[in-house]
């Protein structure tokens, strides 16, 4: 089970990548909120799916994939 934690992203963009982790993990995602939750997908997986998502979007600038404990964190970067 890999657990991502994005309640720090916009509504809209939270919606976006959870609708994309679906379509390039090929699993439906659980969880509630910001909280986006996969059965039987890596937490390596999870987070480069996570990390391409934020590229592709021109976010990488201002937020960041990061691990904490088991869970991944999307975490807004320091200026």
């Amino acid at each position: 089970m890999a657990e991502l934690d994005a309640s720090k992203l916009p509504g809209d963009a939270q919606k976006e990548l959870r609708e994309f982790l679906e379509k390039k993990l090929s699993s439906k995602a659980g969880g509630d909120g910001g909280r986006i939750v996969f059965e039987n997908v890596s937490n390596t997986r999870l987070r480069k799916a996570a990390r391409w998502f934020l590229c592709r979007k021109k976010l990488s600038n201002e937020y960041r994939v990061l691990s904490d404990k088991k869970k991944l964190v999307v975490k807004k970067r320091k200026s």
